[in-house]
């Protein structure tokens, strides 16, 4: 019997990370409407400049974070995304809000974008078919809305060693380690998209942070997506971090040669083979990284969610 992990979406789609900067904002721009979009952390000065420009334009308090601060690049993408969370979710409040003002604004500018098979724009439909009460139509927004998540990339081999006043600093200072400190130490419950293949002292170092371990329900505070070139390497990694008691919520099939730059060294198989040993295997891959992953959680003393038959 498998334990279930919730990952619930409101959309059939996502605004995947574009190069370092092309969605570096984009979620405070989309996450209101729900849908789920990624933030590139390779560039923290970028993130820093970003940070500053919002501040000045919503006249938030704002103090730099030089390089002189210890732990700088990590505190920058903390502070980063704690303020375009912070500012998400304040335009998704506004948004839920303007029903009671207008109502069909809501409808338009939420329920409009979503697929024709969504369950939530369906019931959105039946309640507001033959009437509109503002007081039932608030009540059920607000248990059924929800934001889009606001997830990150990491290109796990991007991971300079750093130094300070000519002394090498300690690996959790390398640029992917930090920036994976700088995720997890955020406000945030999303999930960080590991790309660009095995940093396997990376992901010996992502189990000190609590956020990424299943509570009782198997809700996971922060998820890990892996991008993967085909099912061996997903089967690799995954049992790789579930012996750490780390679950992966999700698999990607990126090419050998994609649009992030970077190559896999590959038998030049086309992604139909790919996929369909994913499809064929699919359940061989949950059931033994599964197993893998209650035993590490067991052995560790950390709460083994419950069993759920979905």
């Amino acid at each position: 019997m498998l334990i279930y992990f919730k990952m619930i979406k409101a959309h059939s789609f996502h605004i995947p990370v574009m190069g370092t900067s092309f969605t570096a904002d984009t979620p405070f721009k989309v996450a209101h409407f729900g849908i789920d979009s990624a933030i590139a952390l390779n560039d923290d000065l970028l993130l820093e400049k970003l940070r500053k420009m919002y501040c000045n334009k919503f006249e938030i308090p704002y103090n730099e974070i030089t390089e002189k601060i210890e732990d700088f690049r990590a505190k920058r993408i903390t502070s980063y995304l704690n303020l375009i969370n912070e500012l998400a979710e304040k335009k998704f409040e506004e948004l839920k809000t303007a029903i009671s003002v207008k109502g069909s604004e809501l409808k338009n500018e939420y329920f409009n974008m979503l697929p024709d098979t969504s369950v939530i724009k369906q019931e959105f439909n039946n309640i507001t078919a033959k009437y509109f009460n503002l007081d039932e139509i608030k009540s059920w927004v607000k248990g059924n809305l929800s934001m889009g998540s606001i997830d990150v990339n990491i290109m796990t081999k991007v991971d300079k060693e750093n130094y300070r006043d000519g002394e090498k600093l300690p690996v959790e200072y390398n640029d992917a380690h930090a920036a994976f400190r700088g995720y997890a130490n955020s406000d945030l419950e999303s999930s960080v998209v590991l790309s660009a293949g095995m940093n396997p002292r990376l992901f010996a170092y992502m189990d000190k942070f609590e956020d990424f371990y299943p509570d009782e329900n198997g809700d996971i505070k922060k998820k890990i997506v892996l991008k993967v070139s085909d099912y061996r390497s997903a089967m690799i990694q995954g049992k790789f971090l579930a012996k750490k008691g780390l679950w992966v919520s999700e698999y990607r099939i990126e090419s050998g040669l994609n649009c992030g730059g970077h190559a896999f060294a590959t038998d030049g198989v086309l992604l139909g083979p790919v996929l369909a040993e994913f499809r064929d295997n699919r359940k061989e891959l949950a059931e033994s990284i599964h197993a893998v992953l209650v035993q590490a959680l067991s052995q560790k003393d950390r709460l083994v969610p419950k069993p759920n038959c979905q």
